[in-house]
C-alpha cells in the first residue's frame, strides 16, 4: 500500500516530530506570510520598522504562539516577544473583524483550528544600528495534549525584505500649533484597522495621523464641544505636502455636529472619508486629506498643486467624531484599497506628548509635563500624541 505524503504530514496534527525531516525544516501546521515588506521611517531618532505577520492554523486542534525573534545579520536577535508583550501584538482575525475598536483588541496568542492571527510588529533599532537589509524570523510554537506534556517546537521562516529606498519628507500638512498627533506611529486604531475592498483586505491607515489643535488655553474646545465651531482646529487651512496633482476628490458630505458618538453615524464606504481629496506627490505615493469641510475644497482633480498651497478647510465630515484632520500617505491613490506607506515630515517642533488623550477629549486642558522640552525634529515621524508646532 503506498503511502500519501500528506499523510505522513498529518502526523504533526497528532504533534508527532517529523523525524524523517532535516532539523534545518518543520512540518508543523502552519502557515506564514508577511504582509507588504517595511519600510524604515525615523521616530523619535530612531530607525522604526512597522510590519505585520500573518499566521493560518491548519493543525486539528488550537496551537499557541508563544515567541517570536527578529534576526538580521547579527549573532543575537535584534528583538524578541514573549509574554504578555506579545499578547499585545497578536490578534486573531476574528477579533480584527469584531464591531468593537481596533484599540479594545485584547490580544490573544492562541490560534484556534482554521484560524488565522495577525502579529504586528513594531521594532524600532537601537539608535546607531543600521536599517537590516531583510529580516528573518524565528517562531516558538506549543500545543496542549491531553494526558502527555505540551509539544513544543521552533523553526525560522522565510526572509523578508526591507525597502532600501528612502521615504518621502514632506511639508507640514498644517500650520502653526499647538497640533496633537492623535493615532500616530504604532497607535492601535490606525495601526490595527484592516480595511476589506474588493475582496482584499489592506491597511491603508498603517501610518495615518488624525491632527488637532489645542487653543491658548490647553483645550481642544472652547465649550461644550456641541458646536463644530466650538473646536479650535475647525476652519484651520490644510496644505500642500509637495508639489503633485490632484487626482480624486470629494465634496458635498454633510458634517458631524461638534462631539458625536459612533452610533449618531450611518457609515459607508461612500461616505466613510467625509470630504476628501488625493494629491498625487510622485513614485506611487498618494496624500489624502479626510474629513474636509463640505464647500471648501480650492482644488479640483487634475489640477495641478504647489508645496504649501492650501486645498481646503478642516472640517468634520465622513466617519469623525469631532472636527479633525486625517491624514495618510497610501502606495495607491484609492485611500481604502491601497497599503498605507510611512513619510516624514520636514521640520516641526515637538512641545511634549498628552499622556491622556480622552482627558482632552472630556474637555480637559494640556500642559507640558516637567520633563517636557521644546525639541525641533527634522525629517521626522510624530510620535502618537505628540504636541507639536508647524512652521
Amino acid at each position: 500500500m503506498r503511502i500519501c505524503v500528506l499523510s505522513m504530514m498529518a502526523t504533526v496534527v497528532g504533534l508527532l516530530p517529523l523525524k524523517i525531516l532535516a532539523q534545518a525544516h518543520s512540518g508543523f501546521p502552519v502557515d506564514i506570510a508577511a504582509g507588504p515588506s517595511p519600510q524604515a521611517v525615523v521616530a523619535n531618532g530612531r530607525s522604526t520598522l512597522l510590519y505585520e505577520l500573518h499566521l493560518t492554523n491548519f493543525a486539528s486542534r488550537p496551537i499557541e504562539l508563544t515567541r517570536v525573534e527578529v534576526w538580521s545579520d547579527g549573532a543575537s536577535p535584534v528583538a524578541s516577544y514573549a509574554g504578555q508583550v506579545l499578547k499585545d501584538m497578536v490578534v486573531p482575525v476574528d477579533e480584527l473583524s469584531s464591531s468593537r475598536s481596533p484599540a479594545e483588541d485584547r490580544g490573544n496568542t492562541a490560534i484556534g483550528m482554521g484560524h488565522a492571527a495577525i502579529v504586528f510588529i513594531d521594532l524600532a533599532l537601537d539608535v546607531g544600528v543600521p536599517v537590516p537589509r531583510e529580516l528573518h524570523h524565528k517562531y516558538f510554537f506549543a500545543v496542549a495534549r491531553k494526558d502527555k506534556p505540551n509539544y513544543e517546537t521552533a523553526f525560522a521562516g522565510a526572509a523578508i525584505p526591507v525597502v532600501a529606498t528612502p521615504v518621502p519628507v514632506l511639508h507640514a500638512p498644517l500650520r502653526g500649533g499647538s497640533w496633537v498627533a492623535f493615532n500616530a506611529l504604532g497607535a492601535k486604531d490606525h495601526r490595527r484597522a484592516l480595511n476589506a475592498f474588493d475582496g482584499r483586505e489592506r491597511i491603508p491607515q498603517r501610518f495615518a495621523v488624525d491632527w488637532g489643535r489645542l487653543g491658548p488655553d490647553g483645550r481642544l474646545r472652547k465649550r461644550e464641544g456641541q458646536f463644530n465651531s466650538d473646536f479650535y482646529s475647525y476652519g484651520a487651512e490644510v496644505l500642500a505636502v509637495a508639489d503633485g496633482r490632484i487626482v480624486d476628490t470629494r465634496d458635498g458630505i454633510p458634517e458631524n455636529g461638534g462631539t458625536n458618538e459612533r452610533s449618531a453615524r450611518e457609515i459607508t464606504l461612500e461616505n466613510v472619508l467625509g470630504n476628501y481629496l488625493v494629491l498625487d506627490i510622485g513614485d506611487r505615493r498618494f496624500a489624502s486629506y479626510c474629513h474636509l469641510q463640505p464647500g471648501s475644497l480650492r482644488v479640483k482633480a487634475g489640477e495641478s498643486v504647489k508645496v504649501g498651497q492650501v486645498l481646503a478647510l478642516l472640517g468634520n465630515s465622513g466617519n469623525s467624531d469631532a472636527p479633525h484632520l486625517h491624514f495618510q500617505i497610501t502606495d495607491g491613490a484609492a485611500p481604502l484599497a491601497a497599503e498605507g506607506i510611512p513619510y516624514e515630515i520636514e521640520d516641526y517642533t515637538q512641545l511634549g506628548v498628552a499622556l491622556d488623550p480622552d482627558a482632552l477629549d472630556r474637555g480637559e486642558p494640556w500642559q507640558p509635563g516637567v520633563h517636557d522640552t521644546l525639541v525641533t525634529h527634522h525629517r521626522e515621524f510624530p510620535a502618537d500624541n505628540a504636541v507639536v508646532s508647524f512652521p
